[in-house]
């Protein structure tokens, strides 16, 4: 008797499609792998997931309007164009949107489309040998009859010959289970895709897409040609010709392209070479200013300063000029200028921190994306501190009411260090409680990036802030406009 799977099974009072499963089980451990290479070749994490989100809709829709172009006779409304469960989705199509998509968003988040597609290339055939396993569930996408069934029993399990004894146009027998053959032979090329990553010192960023092409193509077409003679009407077909075929070419063609052209055009990294200096510039901590920084302080602290020297120096008259200088040095540094009496100086910071403490709450917020990236980045084990010129229980309770404490391991303020910055002696400290071995520092004054300057380490200047120019002039080994950005410093 035969044991046919069924192509589906209920969950809950649901009717799940085994199908589906096979497909979100490829794209899963896509993402999985995904996400390993994309360590080693400097693709943050955080960049996969999104582009997850937003490729496989789009693969998704790709697959099913390839399928309708071919199939205009079964579609008869609006509904019927993206009713893919009732089946229909052609691979190709699919790869063809991803790679278009995959493309944009690389232009829009200003990153390496060859990098990105090195970890896309193998995502792509797992999704395939997964995939596959799905028309298997659903007795579809099968081969001729089989001439040697003695044989074809021998070496296959008895769950796939089973079920691949298969009735059509009125004829019951065993067909050629071209499901398992194109998914043996992308699992071929996979551990071959693997092995060039490794062994292959000329192998470069781009090569796995080139590759992944011309392996798909010559799987595809045999399979095809195995297909057309199945009997069964379900070929894409353009004309005479199985479209499958075509686009086969079509991908032989393109993969063979770029592999040379890319050597000739455009920019080349070597694979390992990349992987080598991902590993060797690897930061392991990242230190923050706060005010200007992490949190939006500037208004908190021009009504201080306006406060305190409305008290102490009713006559004088703050420009923005005078209020923007403020910001980076010490209250001490800043008092001095305006004071030489000791006595005066202290007066005016205790006057200026009682206000500042009363006021904090109520007028301090933090930079968007501030809270998320320093969770992440200790989720993602890198160490995480704040070295600021204000009094370090200030800085920690601007960091607690933001829900950043948690996550930050050390915190430098005032009173810990002798010389503020653009020292680096807070920059040290916290580097040497850390035990780090390269550190980046992010500020948004010219004395932040002095100060890491003066550490001998990279640095980072936010242009959200309104010195811009300033940043500019202190040329920082890295610049950004938002916060999430430094991820993509990280792994450069």
């Amino acid at each position: 008797m035969i044991n046919y799977i069924n192509p589906s099974f209920s969950l809950f009072g649901l009717e799940i499609r085994w199908y589906a499963v096979c497909i979100l089980l490829g794209v899963v451990l896509a993402v999985l792998a995904g996400v390993r290479e994309g360590k080693k070749i400097g693709i943050p994490s955080d960049y996969i997931y999104t582009g997850v989100v937003i490729v496989l809709p789009c693969a998704i829709l790709g697959a099913r309007l390839w399928w309708d172009i071919f199939n205009t006779d079964k579609i008869h409304s609006f509904t019927d164009v993206f009713a893919i469960w009732d089946g229909g989705l052609a691979i190709q199509g699919g790869v063809l949107a991803a790679l278009i998509t995959i493309y944009i968003y690389c232009r829009v988040r200003k990153f390496s489309f060859y990098r990105i597609l090195d970890v896309v290339a193998p995502g792509f055939l797992i999704g395939q040998i997964c995939g596959r396993w799905g028309n298997f569930c659903n007795h579809e996408l099968y081969g001729p009859i089989v001439k040697n069934v003695e044989l074809f029993k021998t070496l296959l399990p008895s769950f796939i010959t089973e079920n691949m004894y298969i009735t059509d146009h009125g004829v019951a027998a065993y067909r050629h289970p071209t499901f398992l053959y194109e998914s043996l032979l992308n699992l071929v090329g996979l551990v071959l895709m693997f092995i060039a990553r490794r062994k292959f010192k000329k192998l470069e960023s781009g090569d796995l897409i080139g590759g992944y092409l011309v392996w798909y193509g010559l799987v595809r077409i045999p399979i095809e040609v195995l297909r057309s003679n199945s009997g069964a009407n379900e070929i894409l077909m353009a004309g005479p010709i199985p479209m499958s075929i075509l686009i086969s070419i079509l991908f032989i063609v393109s993969g063979v392209a770029l592999l040379v052209v890319k050597r000739f055009v455009g920019p080349r990294t070597n694979y390992r070479e990349l992987m080598q200096s991902i590993q060797e510039n690897r930061y392991d901590t990242i230190l923050f200013d706060l005010d200007g920084t992490l949190l939006n302080t500037r208004e908190l602290i021009n009504r201080s300063f306006v406060h305190t020297f409305e008290h102490f120096r009713p006559d004088m008259v703050l420009s923005d000029e005078d209020l923007d200088s403020f910001f980076g040095p010490s209250l001490r540094q800043t008092f001095s200028r305006y004071s030489e009496d000791e006595k005066e100086i202290e007066e005016m910071v205790k006057y200026y921190r009682e206000f500042n403490v009363a006021m904090h709450d109520e007028l301090v917020t933090a930079f968007p994306g501030a809270k998320s990236l320093i969770r992440s980045l200790a989720h993602k084990g890198y160490k995480v501190g704040v070295v600021s010129s204000k009094k370090t229980d200030l800085v920690e309770h601007g960091l607690e009411i933001f829900g950043m404490l948690e996550h930050v391991r050390i915190v430098i303020g005032e009173e810990d260090v002798t010389n503020p910055k653009p020292d680096p002696e807070g920059i040290l400290k916290a580097m040497d409680a850390l035990h780090s071995k390269k550190a980046l520092y992010v500020g948004d004054g010219v004395g932040d990036i002095e100060a890491g300057k003066n550490a001998q380490i990279d640095t980072v200047g936010v242009l959200y802030s309104d010195r811009k120019d300033k940043i500019l002039a202190a040329e920082p080994s890295y610049t950004i406009h938002s916060l999430n950005e430094i991820m993509t410093i990280l792994v450069e």
